[in-house]
């Protein structure tokens, strides 16, 4: 009985002990949580506690009437605050005239006066050290690099830029080629965007017809017309063509922002189109010109219905040659002179192929029998069968007699876009939504489509629900691309 007690002892005591310890290692944690925690309460409180210097720029990120305090974000440290204001705050323009509280806007950016013995806002006024540029319309962001264009000229910005629209905050992926913004910055960073014109939908309707023909929607924009169609549109008023087999119907639509404008195919008035002549000089002669997917003999001139039709020009050992001409006029001449191919253009490296990337021109001018001019007009549309469009600004020259020239560099130099027949664009969020790409109908999320590289507006879209555009980037990864967004807003 004896010998079993000791070891019993010996065992009792150790597992007293490993108790103890593990009590004592529990005890030391806590202890050390708690400082840590204490220690993060105090950054956290040194910083709400903290105060703007006086005198500092800051952007306008909110005002909060009710409680009398505004927002600022610094522009030099990126630092927020919000700083008591009382009904003697003095608001002025740029120009020092007096403003109203009305006026101030998130986004802009403001000197502030702010006392520190009174611990609030006495006045602010528009800053004067700072650029702003307004109606841009020609711009494009590089979130990888953090740069934006504003027409050929590149500025950076970091992850503090603010951009807001209809007076909330908003993100790069919420802006459209078709916004209108205003835009500002010092030196060569944007500091904050704002979108003054944003965007709508149009919902094309009843398009049995058309499919295989074109719309056009103002000046900014030119597509094939496929089934189902709902294309994102700058708000406003609109003059909308389509044509389809010499037939073409026109209507005026009004593009609220974030709002859908239903367009009815079978109740706009159709009309017979006219035909305008159209001599193409190609060099090398003895190339095969395409016209909406024709071959056509180019020795003579081409009568060509008004409005848009896309053309193909190969020949062995040059580049292909892609383009959208818009014809307007009785007659016109078209110069084509296509570059030798390079062994780099010559191969595709990836999975992909090389997109024909869309240049858009326009065959117009008066009546009266003299050739008119071939010229850029910016807008976007893709040749078939290519799932999406693409956009590419390249000009024409025009010489004196009206007759244009098309360069084959012009269109392959812009020709980075490519198109996988492997790999796909995934949208998988929110479920059950009508998803687009680029205005094409792709299907019910969670669906997919043909991965094509570049920039890429995706329509979201659900009855009873607020639609939704994102643009995005798809990048030449070799790689699926999954995208999941938030849930659209009922309205």
């Amino acid at each position: 009985m004896k010998k079993a007690i000791v070891p019993i002892c010996v065992i009792l005591f150790i597992a007293f002990t490993g108790c103890y310890l593990i009590i004592m290692e529990y005890a030391k944690q806590r202890a050390a949580d708690r400082v840590a925690n204490e220690a993060v309460s105090e950054n956290v409180e040194q910083e709400a506690l903290s105060e703007p210097d006086e005198g500092i720029q800051g952007i306008l990120t909110g005002i909060n009437t009710e409680d009398g305090i505004m927002g600022f974000q610094d522009i030099r440290s990126g630092k927020l605050y919000e700083i008591p204001y009382d009904s003697n705050l003095e608001v002025k323009n740029k120009y020092g005239d007096i403003m109203s509280m009305a006026e101030l806007v998130n986004g802009e950016i403001y000197r502030l006066d702010y006392t520190r013995s009174l611990k609030k806002l006495t006045g602010i006024q528009v800053s004067d050290t700072t650029w702003t540029y307004t109606d841009v319309r020609k711009f494009s962001f590089d979130e990888h690099k953090k740069i934006m264009m504003i027409g050929d000229e590149a500025y950076k910005f970091t992850k503090a830029l603010r951009i807001y629209s209809l007076n909330e905050e908003a993100q790069i992926m919420d802006i459209n080629e078709m916004d209108t913004l205003t835009v500002r910055g010092i030196d060569k960073e944007i500091l904050s965007v704002v979108v003054d014109k944003g965007h709508g939908y149009v919902r094309v309707l009843n398009d049995a017809y058309f499919i295989g023909g074109w719309i056009e929607i103002g000046q900014d924009i030119i597509k094939p017309v496929t089934e189902d169609m709902l294309i994102p549109v700058g708000e406003g008023d609109h003059l909308i063509k389509v044509t389809n087999r010499g037939y073409a119907g026109e209507e005026e639509v009004r593009v609220s922002r974030d709002k859908e404008t239903k367009l009815d195919l079978s109740k706009i008035e159709i009309e017979e189109v006219a035909i305008g002549h159209v001599q193409f000089k190609i060099d090398p002669d003895y190339a095969r010109l395409y016209i909406d997917d024709e071959i056509t003999e180019f020795e003579e001139r081409v009568p060509l219905e008004f409005g848009v039709h896309s053309i193909r020009v190969e020949c062995a050992g040059y580049n292909t040659i892609y383009s959208n001409i818009k014809v307007g006029s009785d007659y016109a001449e078209i110069d084509i002179t296509m570059d030798e191919e390079s062994k780099e253009s010559a191969s595709t490296s990836g999975t992909g192929k090389r997109d024909p990337v869309s240049d858009n021109k326009t065959v117009s001018g008066n009546t009266a029998g003299n050739p008119t001019s071939l010229s850029a007009n910016g807008t976007e549309a893709l040749p078939k069968p290519y799932p999406a469009a693409i956009t590419s600004s390249t000009e024409a020259a025009t010489t004196e007699t009206g007759s244009s020239s098309v360069s084959s560099s012009a269109s392959s130099s812009s020709a980075g876009t490519v198109i996988s027949g492997e790999k796909k664009i995934y949208v998988e969020q929110p479920s059950g939504t009508e998803v687009y790409l680029d205005g094409n109908y792709i299907g019910i999320a969670p669906a997919s489509t043909t991965k094509v590289t570049g920039s890429h507006v995706i329509t979201l879209s659900r009855q009873g629900f607020q639609t939704k555009s994102y643009t995005v980037n798809i990048a030449n990864d070799g790689n699926d691309v999954t995208f999941s967004f938030s849930a659209l807003i009922e309205q």
